[in-house]
């Protein structure tokens, strides 16, 4: 077993070593996945747990023995993945996920797209789980997002499923098209997450840039809107809730309020609203030259 140190900042407490159990081979798996990334590369979600001891406010009174909290990459912006509501009996869940493009709590997007289902997801996790996920049959459906214990989950590696190859975050939020490809002035090749990584930077958020040449717009181009992400190409009857349309002309994309799904391409411009989703005709390239 291969133990990976990383350095997690705590709230208010500055910064702390803490230590990952990461299941030997995980990184063979990557390196023959996706193309070699630079040093520093977020591999994970969160970059560890800061220990809180016992009676701090993030913790529940049961934790006599204090208890752990994810903290930083990722995390550090988008809020605890498994966060609910006030309602979570761990404090430290209880900061729940504002989406900055809607401008609402993920709760509150979720009741209104989905008002007639009797079950409220209500996180993040819920949503995907129970919901995007949500086997129909025997494949085990943590199992696409996580491998082995659970934590930490990787971004780009995972159990993976007897349908479903085990690649993660990367399996929705990534295009096999991009990976490999010559980004200008660097020796890495853009990643799965180019055009997620564009998106950030084209909404103002750079840290991607830091590590990533394929963030930057004026030396790479992603793949169109239309490219279909991996796990979109995988039609069965097992997990029948999720995407397969990237153009998002039948809504699968959207698990919350609004007609708006994922902007897959990075360019700001979301489903049909991008030419890449748009048939081809006069004036109209449907190419990336055309946006």
């Amino acid at each position: 077993m291969n133990l990976v140190s990383v350095t997690a900042p705590a709230r208010g407490q500055g910064w702390r070593a803490v230590r990952f159990a990461a299941i030997a081979g995980v990184g063979a798996l990557v390196a023959m996945t996706f193309s070699p990334q630079p040093a520093g590369a977020w591999e994970t979600y969160s970059a560890g747990e800061v220990f809180h001891p016992a009676g701090d406010p993030r913790c529940r009174e049961r934790d006599v023995d204090g208890c752990e909290e994810p903290v930083g990459y990722c995390q550090t912006c988008h809020g605890q993945f498994r966060a609910t509501n006030a309602e979570n009996e761990r404090p430290y869940l209880r900061d729940e996920y504002f989406s900055l493009a809607d401008g609402k709590p993920w709760s509150v997007l979720y009741k209104e797209a989905e008002a007639d289902e009797a079950e409220e997801e209500i996180g993040l996790h819920d949503i995907h789980r129970h919901v995007i996920v949500d086997e129909k049959g025997d494949e085990r459906r943590c199992n696409v997002c996580h491998s082995g214990g659970f934590y930490p989950v990787y971004l780009s590696s995972s159990t993976g499923t007897a349908s479903l190859e085990g690649i993660s975050c990367a399996g929705c939020h990534g295009r096999a098209e991009d990976d490999g490809q010559e980004v200008e002035g660097s020796i890495w090749g853009a990643g799965y997450a180019a055009g997620l990584r564009q998106h950030h930077t084209n909404a103002g958020v750079n840290v991607c840039k830091t590590c990533h040449a394929d963030a930057d717009p004026a030396r790479y181009t992603p793949v169109g809107e239309d490219v279909l992400p991996p796990y979109y190409l995988v039609s069965n009857d097992v997990f029948v809730n999720k995407p397969t349309d990237p153009c998002n002309q039948r809504g699968d994309e959207d698990y919350a309020a609004g007609p708006k799904g994922l902007d897959n391409d990075g360019d700001g411009k979301y489903d049909k609203s991008d030419l890449d989703c748009q048939p081809v005709g006069p004036g109209n390239n449907n190419g990336k030259s055309g946006k």
